[in-house]
């Protein structure tokens, strides 16, 4: 290359600079003398030559300083520095689209949601690891989100990427020990049977010595580790990002969420969270019937990264279709799945925080001769502070005793304005205490205020706000999601509100008049659920494929509330999610 680089600028003639014309022969020339080469000419050729020389210089070291950098960060940061551009860039690049304040509904803000969304689906999914996790966060945000970004990010539940089984192997090496297999191990499937945005799963048989068992061998994706701080971070970024660009308040809990999510990495406290739950259901006498299954956890093989328990063979609650082929008792099924998490919040006060239907199987168990319910992936729980439990039991009692007076004394405890709206959120169906013309009133608020707004005056003191309030709100939208997908099999509304009842202690007379009026509109309401559920058997569509459910009804008045808004209702229920 430098040859020709040289062979090259000698060629070139400077503009306006006669060449000298060769002396002919017999003119008086000395023509057998050579003419020693011009310093001058020499001099500027070392110095056309040397830019292009430093040039080469720094593109060689550019190029190679570059890939020890690129393969560094691969081999011992696992694409730590890598991932974090990727991010900064489409962070930056969304930020920048959205500030040239397109027209509220024209064709060019929809396109511009549909190519940043799929921008920040395809970042989220290559990052992966605590990356689908953010995007699952925002998921979780619901129709705040055009609907653009809803229909892609709610598919992060289930589209976590697999990791090779030679990466896989060195953490089991890592954390058990190099002879792991041979130890304690008949054998091991290599292709994993799931994998979610934290760890996946491959099956195993372990050796007679240690039982002899088929084992769930739950292993976290190797980069999580190194990762971590970095992601968190971004994520924090990415909610200051989105808070302004969509004008919503979003980051003031992001150090809660980040907090919960380090939490779910350590594998340990997934195991004390499973056994916490097990105990706490085999000793309640109001669940012996139920039948809830938490698989078995081997603590001699559970570390940070690796948690080994009990195989259970089971249909997946997001597997419609099957459960419908294998004829299991979706009622049954549907009534255990919100007993349970009613519990947990009204009783336990110990809070599973993901009942995504992808972490819950369903079996039929010959010797009982009845279905269990088996309730995996224990990483993420809260423990609710005794005060937010009492007061998230009394709002229910005051829902269903339509106390208006009480609902925004607690909502104002919690610093929420905009009592109505907060019931409503609450509830995931119309708030009962409005009258005509407060529904009227709030129906014109609605209409006449933007969702920034909204937000932005719904909590009227963040440092009161309870954060696993969040959480809950989260669970609540999956139980009623999951309930809906089949057709409303269940009241939900009333087991809550049962549960809240049933652990709450009247005082006095007036009191035991509140309860009593409670469980009269609990029985009414279970006529209206009766007859609609009614209308379903007539029609032979009890899974709610053509006749609509309780859920249904609930669904609309909530579109309609949202449309009101400006917003786009994204259905969880369509086919491209479930």
């Amino acid at each position: 290359m430098r040859v020709g680089t040289l062979t090259l600028l000698k060629a070139a003639r400077p503009l306006g600079r006669m060449a000298k014309p060769r002396s002919k022969p017999g003119s008086g020339a000395n023509t057998n003398s050579a003419r020693p080469p011009s310093t001058s000419s020499r001099s500027n050729t070392d110095r056309r030559s040397g830019p292009w020389r430093k040039l080469t210089t720094v593109s060689i070291i550019g190029i190679i300083g570059g890939t020890t950098v690129y393969y560094t960060d691969e081999s011992l940061f696992l694409s730590v520095f890598g991932r974090t551009i990727r991010a900064t860039y489409v962070l930056s690049w969304v930020a920048y689209q959205y500030s040239k304040q397109l027209p509220p509904g024209s064709k060019e803000l929809a396109d511009l949601h549909e190519e940043a969304a799929e921008k920040l689906y395809q970042m989220l999914m290559t990052n992966k690891g605590l990356y689908i996790k953010i995007g699952q966060a925002i998921a979780n945000q619901g129709s705040v989100f055009p609907i653009a970004y809803q229909k892609r990010f709610v598919k992060l539940y289930d589209n976590a990427p697999n990791d090779s089984w030679r990466s896989i192997d060195k953490v089991l090496k890592a954390n058990l020990g190099n002879g792991y297999q041979d130890k304690y191990f008949e054998s091991i499937d290599t292709v994993p049977v799931a994998s979610a945005s934290v760890a996946q799963v491959h099956r195993g048989y372990l050796k007679d010595v240690w039982g002899g068992q088929p084992v769930a061998i739950k292993v976290q994706h190797p980069y999580i580790p190194k990762q971590t701080k970095i992601d968190l971070l971004v994520y924090r970024v990415f909610s200051v990002v989105f808070e302004r660009v969509f004008d919503i308040p979003m980051s003031f809990y992001t150090s809660y969420i980040s907090d919960e999510l380090q939490c779910e990495l350590n594998f340990i406290n997934e195991m004390v969270n499973a056994e916490r739950l097990q105990a706490a259901i085999a000793n309640d006498p109001g669940m012996k019937n139920e039948h809830i299954v938490i698989p078995k956890v081997y603590h001699e093989f559970t570390t940070l990264q690796t948690l080994i328990t009990e195989w259970m063979d089971g249909v997946p609650l997001l597997d419609k279709a099957k459960i419908l082929e294998k004829k299991f008792d979706v009622g049954r099924m549907v009534s255990q799945y919100i007993q349970v998490f009613a519990r947990q919040i009204f009783k336990y006060g110990f809070v599973h925080l993901d009942p995504h239907p992808g972490n819950i199987m369903v079996r039929f168990n010959e010797q009982l001769g009845d279905q269990e319910l088996i309730i995996l992936d224990h990483g993420l729980y809260t423990t609710l502070p005794p005060r937010f439990q009492d007061e998230y039991r009394e709002l229910w009692r005051h829902l269903y005793l339509f106390n208006k007076k009480g609902v925004v004394s607690i909502s104002r405890n919690w610093g929420i304005n905009e009592a109505e709206l907060f019931a409503t959120i609450m509830l995931l169906r119309p708030a009962n205490f409005m009258s005509k013309s407060e529904k009227d009133a709030l129906d014109t608020q609605l209409r006449e205020t933007s969702v920034q707004d909204l937000l932005r005056g719904f909590i009227s003191d963040k440092g009161k706000f309870p954060l696993e309030l969040l959480f809950v709100v989260r669970a609540m939208r999956m139980i009623q999601n999951l309930n809906q997908h089949f057709g409303s099999p269940v009241n939900r509304i009333n087991v809550f509100s049962r549960e809240a009842i049933g652990t709450s202690t009247p005082n006095g007379i007036s009191d035991w008049m509140k309860l009593l009026f409670q469980k009269l509109t609990l029985f009414s309401a279970d006529l209206v659920f009766g007859l609609i559920r009614f209308r379903q058997w007539v029609w032979g569509d009890k899974y709610g494929s053509k006749a609509m459910g309780l859920e249904d009804y609930f669904e609309e008045f909530i579109k309609d509330s949202a449309s009101k808004l400006g917003l786009e209702w994204f259905d969880l229920n369509s086919p491209e999610i479930i």
